[in-house]
């Protein structure tokens, strides 16, 4: 099928080819979601992260809450109430508790969801089909209900008959039976803390990548530029003479308006436009299937008018760019680094000729200079070999040019002050034609990241929300490790124990739940980044500037979240702590 392509696809010339061209098939919903599919997996897996430690955060409060009423459970139990009984007013506590939150999750769902997509409406395929439908709804409601079920069975750990007998005699709440109990919820806060460090770590590495991005080279200048497009239809523009005579004039006009230095016109806007992957004859070069030379296959045909290198900004590196007097000169073209360093290594390729494969009367074109790659396969994306070739040119050599084409303009003025003498170039030149996405090249740029800004933004919202739950599970357990330790710390200071001795104490225990959480979320951390590598850009997964900020942050906010328990330790009066008892 492959080898009667051309004739089944009527593309003379220009068909797939087992050596040099093959032809590549994709489903078409790959086709649609591209590498997005990656990017979505990390963000569920972000929101499993951030599920977690919420139940974490339920159980540990919970586990709190019959800490407290566990005299009230053995006393209960011991007057006959069965533990069917209290665990399903516990389950019932829970339950209400969950759906609760449940509920004001999806208050903040909806909102959130309505800010993110107006904010970033390009940032994923069929954004705009994403709502709270009944799927997610239902799927909320469980996760909600069963959270409650589950982690309602804290109870459990304070029904044993050990539990009760200990409870029922006088400070038998206090002793070692509270040890087991005290490991589960410490064990809780250390996964909080692990799962957090791994989220904003993640969080990091975007941003860092992100950040990168935004600062690459494009190859030319996006400051100072509009861009929009033009499509001249085939009925009305039949002629590919026509077409290259309304963009010249076209080109006069926008030139002609106060503040535009210059005007151009270009096929393929970067940085980022769909591949092209054409077979190319490069004159003195011959293939050999199986050998390290290059394929003869060029990645980009880009098609351009006179002044489209000074236009743009984009560098000349050897020879000369297109002038005027080459639209009725001989054919010529100008290459790329990428292309020159690819098929003419140690050579010059300035006055070398090559020929296009569209047909056997397609002559040789030859090369006039060499300029700097420009990205055209995205920012993260290495330059790709490049040929442009003169758009005057074209109804000559090819016979064909084609109608639809990108304009561009440098100007030291605003788009706003632009876009009426835009409109108003246009609309003498064919009032019919409309003019498609009137903007600047840095909004150009901006769009081709608009993905990594999306997920940088989403996952370090997942990551604040993260740390925000470590910081108050932290808290949560320190502060009932001190109230539950007030004897203690009576005792200690009424044998001279200092606030400092008292202080150490507290935080001592507090840093090292967070130690080891932290080190627990560095090896996950470390663990996952095959997953992270492909959404990155000149950053490793695994970088330890990045690592080690995210130590010393979370870091900080133990330390914060353990000042007020451990300020409150310090202030146990020693006579009321032991009278208490």
């Amino acid at each position: 099928m492959m080898r009667n392509w051309a004739q089944q696809s009527g593309a003379a010339g220009h068909a797939p080819n087992d050596s040099t061209h093959r032809m590549n098939i994709v489903p078409l919903q790959d086709d649609v979601i591209g590498n997005v599919k990656r990017a979505l997996w990390v963000l569920q897996g972000a929101v499993l992260l951030v599920l977690l430690i919420a139940c974490a955060n339920v159980a540990n409060l919970l586990l709190a809450r019959a800490e407290t009423r566990h005299k009230e459970f053995a006393v209960r139990s011991a007057l006959g109430a069965g533990r069917g009984r209290i665990l399903r007013q516990f389950m019932a506590e829970g339950v209400v508790l969950s759906v609760l939150g449940g509920i004001l999750g999806l208050a903040l769902a909806y909102w959130g969801l309505q800010a993110l997509l107006a904010a970033n409406p390009d940032s994923i395929p069929r954004s705009a089909e994403i709502s709270l439908d009944p799927t997610v709804l239902a799927f909320t409601f469980f996760v909600a209900v069963g959270t409650g079920l589950v982690f309602g069975l804290a109870p459990l750990l304070h029904m044993n008959d050990k539990a009760v007998t200990a409870a029922i005699k006088e400070g038998g709440a206090r002793t070692t039976a509270n040890v087991g109990r005290n490991r589960v919820r410490r064990a809780l806060v250390i996964g909080e803390i692990a799962l957090a460090v791994m989220l904003v770590i993640g969080a990091g590495l975007l941003i860092r990548s992100f950040d990168n991005l935004t600062s690459v080279d494009a190859g030319f200048d996006p400051a100072n530029r509009v861009t929009f497009g033009l499509v001249l239809p085939q009925a009305a523009y039949p002629d590919s003479q026509r077409r290259v005579a309304f963009q010249a004039e076209l080109k006069r006009k926008l030139e002609a308006i106060p503040g535009v230095n210059r005007a151009s016109a270009m096929q393929g806007l970067p940085p980022f436009r769909q591949i092209n992957a054409n077979d190319t004859e490069f004159e003195g070069y011959t293939f050999v299937p199986g050998s390290n030379n290059p394929i003869p296959n060029v990645d980009y045909y880009q098609t351009v008018t006179d002044g489209y290198f000074e236009t743009m900004g984009i560098a000349l590196r050897d020879g000369r760019v297109f002038n005027q007097g080459d639209a009725a000169g001989a054919p010529v073209v100008v290459v790329n680094e990428a292309l020159a360093k690819r098929f003419y290594p140690d050579q010059n390729p300035v006055g070398k000729r090559i020929r296009p494969s569209f047909g056997p009367n397609v002559p040789w074109f030859t090369i006039i200079g060499v300029v700097a790659d420009v990205k055209q396969g995205g920012l993260a994306e290495p330059a790709g070999t490049e040929l442009y070739s003169l758009y005057d040119q074209l109804p000559r050599t090819l016979g064909f040019a084609p109608g639809q084409m990108n304009i561009v303009m440098s100007s030291s003025r605003p788009i706003e002050a632009l876009a009426s003498g835009i409109r108003q170039a246009v609309r003498e030149m064919d009032p019919a034609l409309p003019i498609v996405q009137l903007r600047t090249m840095e909004d150009v740029i901006g769009a081709s990241v608009t993905r990594q800004r999306f997920l940088s933004l989403l996952l370090t919202i997942f990551a604040v929300v993260a740390l925000t739950l470590a910081a108050i599970g932290t808290y949560g357990i320190l502060s009932y490790m001190v109230m539950e330790r007030e004897r203690e710390i009576g005792i200690r200071m009424a044998l001279g124990a200092g606030q400092g001795q008292v202080l150490n104490l507290v935080l001592g225990q507090g840093l090292g739940i967070a130690g080891v959480g932290i080190l627990l979320g560095i090896g996950g951390a470390f663990a996952l980044s095959r997953v992270t590598s492909s959404l990155l850009y000149g950053v490793s997964p695994s970088d330890p500037l990045t690592y080690g900020a995210v130590a010393v942050v979370i870091a900080l906010v133990a330390t914060a979240a353990c000042i007020v328990p451990s300020h409150r330790a310090t202030r146990v009066d020693p006579l009321e702590a032991i009278r208490a008892e």
